[in-house]
């Protein structure tokens, strides 16, 4: 029953389209859109390099109805002219708490930032992770602090990413300690219970 709610949650949520004054969006699963995968893999490592191999696994590593869950942004042009991926974010879950889920390599195209877009993948990222009942969304970050205040997030305590590696230690807290990542990030969380 589970999974059967969230493929349907994610299809609901992630094959939609979204109209606004500047352009045509549409939020895709990349397990399901894999032609998608290099475009995605080369916006990321616009600022994030990495081997492209690696990546691209990780990307499309867990097909539904499980999370992680990779999530592009698609613009299209009124003439339905394709833009491509204009943005992305991957959503996980907690080692310390199932209802709990990280959100991770949110990013925009340089083109598009500045415009709202940010915001509006972080919205879908929201309500998304409602849809799936989770109570808390964590995310970790170096400068863009501000930003994610302004989405309703606040300074928290580090969690640790549900890997394939670290699911047999889900409930025995006292063998894994949350990852702090590298000097300068803070980490925020937001409260999705009480909006």
């Amino acid at each position: 029953w589970y999974q059967r709610r969230v493929r349907g949650v994610l299809n609901y949520y992630t094959n939609y389209y979204y109209k606004s004054n500047l352009s045509c969006m549409y939020f895709l699963t990349l397990h399901d859109n894999t032609a998608l995968v290099d475009e995605a893999c080369a916006l990321l490592e616009s600022s994030w390099p990495k081997s492209r191999f690696s990546r691209s696994r990780k990307l499309c590593s867990q097909p539904c109805p499980d999370l992680p869950v990779s999530i592009v942004m698609i613009d299209s042009a009124v003439d339905d002219v394709t833009e491509g991926v204009i943005g992305h974010y991957r959503l996980s879950e907690t080692l310390e708490n199932e209802k709990w889920c990280v959100v991770e390599s949110v990013i925009i195209s340089t083109k598009y930032r500045g415009l709202g877009y940010g915001s509006t993948l972080m919205q879908h990222c929201i309500t998304l992770a409602r849809s799936l009942s989770m109570e808390e969304l964590y995310l970790s970050t170096k400068d863009k602090m501000a930003f994610y205040a302004r989405l309703g997030f606040t300074s928290s305590t580090a969690v640790s990413i549900l890997s394939k590696v670290n699911i047999i230690f889900r409930g025995k807290h006292s063998l894994v300690t949350a990852s702090t990542g590298l000097p300068g990030v803070e980490w925020m969380s937001k409260d999705l219970v009480n909006l």
